[in-house]
Order: C-alpha cells, then sequence, then structure tokens
C-alpha cells in the first residue's frame, strides 16, 4: 500500500463526511512517515501524533477495534475479504457496548439505525422544524464525552534504575530466528519522560516506551580503558637483568640443562 492510497481512503472515506480532524494518530508505518503524508496532514491543519514502535497500548482503542474487525472477518468463507468490510462495519457500529450503553451509530446519528431484522414498525417521525433543530443542537452542545474503559490490567514492571541510567538495552518485538539475542545495545539515553526514553540507536535518536527497556550497569570508565602502552622499547631491554641471573638446572645424573635464549623471557 502506497502513500498516495491512505491519503486518498482518509480524505473519501473520513474528511469528506466529518470534516478534518484536528489530530491523526498513527504506527510508525513508512507510508505514514513520507513526505506526502506529512504535506496532507500539514495542508488539512491536522496534528500528526505517532507511537511508538511495537507498543499497540499506546493506541489501544484502534488495536482492540481491529481484533474485532479480523475476528469477523475470519468468521466469514470469501476469500475477498474486502467484499466483507461494508456489512461487518455495519454490524459493529450497530452493537451496543457494554461500557457506554450505547452503539457507535447511536453516539454519532442520535439513534438508531434500521436494520433489515427489525419486526417492530417504528411510528412516523414528523418533519423536522426550526424550532426542533434548535432544541436537538442546544441538547447536542450540552452533551459531555463519556470516558472510556480501561480494559487492559497487566502491569509492567519498571526498574527504579531507568531514571538514571546512562545506557539501557532494548528488547526485539519482531520474529527473530532462534537462538538470537533478545535485546540490543547497550544504547545511550539521550531524554526521557514518564513513559517513552529517546535513545541513539546507531546514530538515529528512536523514542521507545518504558516497558521494552532494561537498565545496563556498565562498568567504569578506568576499568573499560585499554592499558598504556609504551613506545620505544627495545626487545632486548625485557628481562635482561633476570636473564643473566637465571640459574643454572642440574638433574641428579649430573647433566647441566641449557634453556633457549628466546625462552629464558617466558621462565620464572
Amino acid at each position: 500500500m502506497r502513500a498516495k492510497t491512505i491519503c486518498r481512503a482518509i480524505f473519501d472515506t473520513w474528511i469528506s463526511r466529518f470534516g478534518c480532524p484536528s489530530a491523526v494518530t498513527s504506527d510508525q508505518g513508512s507510508q505514514l512517515r513520507s513526505s506526502m503524508f506529512v504535506e496532507f496532514t500539514r495542508m488539512l491543519g491536522t496534528q500528526k501524533i505517532k507511537t511508538t514502535p511495537y507498543h499497540p497500548i499506546s493506541n489501544g482503542i484502534v488495536e482492540r477495534f481491529h481484533r474485532q474487525l479480523k475476528s469477523a472477518i475470519k468468521a466469514h468463507e470469501n476469500e475477498k475479504w474486502s467484499e466483507l468490510i461494508p456489512i461487518i462495519l455495519l454490524g459493529i457500529r450497530t452493537a451496543v457496548k457494554e461500557d457506554l450503553q450505547s452503539s457507535c451509530s447511536e453516539l454519532v446519528y442520535g439513534t438508531t439505525l434500521r436494520l433489515p431484522c427489525d419486526m417492530i414498525d417504528v411510528s412516523d417521525i414528523p418533519p423536522c422544524d426550526i424550532e426542533f433543530i434548535t432544541d436537538l443542537r442546544h441538547r447536542m452542545q450540552q452533551l459531555n464525552p463519556v470516558a472510556t474503559s480501561a480494559h487492559c490490567t497487566d502491569r509492567f514492571y519498571i526498574h527504579p534504575s531507568l531514571k538514571s541510567s546512562s545506557h539501557i538495552f532494548l528488547r526485539v518485538d519482531r520474529v527473530q530466528p532462534p537462538l538470537r539475542q533478545p535485546y540490543t545495545g547497550p544504547h545511550k539515553v539521550l531524554c526521557r519522560t514518564d513513559k517513552t526514553i529517546t535513545v541513539d540507536i546507531n546514530g538515529r535518536k528512536t523514542t521507545v516506551s518504558l516497558d521494552r527497556v532494561k537498565p545496563a550497569h556498565l562498568l567504569p570508565e578506568t576499568v573499560l580503558s585499554p592499558p598504556p602502552v609504551i613506545k620505544n622499547l627495545k626487545s632486548t631491554d625485557v628481562h635482561t637483568s633476570k636473564n643473566d641471573e637465571l640459574p643454572t638446572y642440574v638433574t641428579r645424573s649430573g647433566r647441566r640443562v641449557h634453556f633457549p635464549k628466546k625462552l629464558t623471557t617466558y621462565i620464572t
């Protein structure tokens, strides 16, 4: 899928019906980070917000809807899944959500949608007049958005050392071959917030979630520094005095053992 296709889909399906959004939240896909999509959001006056990589919790409402949509597609035997999207979306939009006690269509249009399964005749709705429209607009302005409920109860352990550590290890969440290291790094920490941390990965600034990192405890620089190298040192000057005083080894039979000169340096 190209960036041009995404821009056209957003304009035809959302902007043409509801207008330009104030902000758009997306993952870090290559199409959504392209110059065309950035210019598209700039022309609309829309703020682009990107989530951290491999962290679906940061956009949990969309990811949960994707799970519901995929489950509905798998329940059908039609191989062309794109043809099933309209009827599946109709069922999702008319289904009542337990936490909101309402359906998505009722929240948007103020009434439920008529479905083929409706067996009860609804009384005729009188034609709209100016007084009814004014009263409806006044009531809609008084409505407040209902806060969504948190369905995820899992808690991630965040090491206390992450608040002050200079380097971290980053967990690799993508599918890897066997026997591959689960973490990369250590990576240098550039800045941090309460939920994210920005690190230097191969000279590039990358913002990741704290749920994917752990502190890297490095040795002091004095221990990691290489030993000093002595220059202009001749090999003949090494252990000269020690070789001169090396005693001669005599066996029981009275034979004197002489070691080669090139090995006398390593004999203690």
